[in-house]
């Protein structure tokens, strides 16, 4: 089981590191007239600043998490379980703001996939 944890936590954190990236490249979804630090949600005006370091937070534990499962280390399985409740709070938080707007229902099936998923592999992980 703990494979297909490894597998599910890694492809999934790798996936949100790389679409941050490419939006945070792109410039999409926010200002930055003074610089990434300062940066504003186009929506809501909330500082981004901090959701990029739970998103990112949340997609190095993952892929960390599966690197030291696959190596069967000591430290893999706490470190696992920190990264899968980040992912189910990321996902919580994101699927709420994917259903808060029309245009952004894409958005939900992802989210909820990544939230289920982080309970799946969480309780896989601890009963086996």
């Amino acid at each position: 089981m703990e494979i297909l944890v490894a597998l599910f936590a890694g492809i999934i954190g790798a996936a949100m590191a790389g679409i941050w990236a490419r939006d945070i490249m792109s410039g999409h979804g926010f200002d930055a007239p003074h610089g990434l630090l300062r940066a504003r949600e186009a929506d809501s005006d909330d500082l981004m600043i901090w959701h990029w370091a739970a998103e990112f937070g949340t997609a190095i534990l993952l892929v960390l998490g599966a690197f030291l499962l696959i190596a069967n280390a000591a430290l893999a399985e706490p470190i696992m379980l920190l990264g899968l409740g980040a992912l189910m709070y990321t996902s919580t938080n994101s699927l709420g703001w994917s259903l808060a707007a029309p245009q952004r229902r894409s958005y939900v099936y992802p989210m909820a996939f990544g939230l289920v998923g982080a309970i799946v592999s969480a309780v896989l992980l601890i009963l086996f």
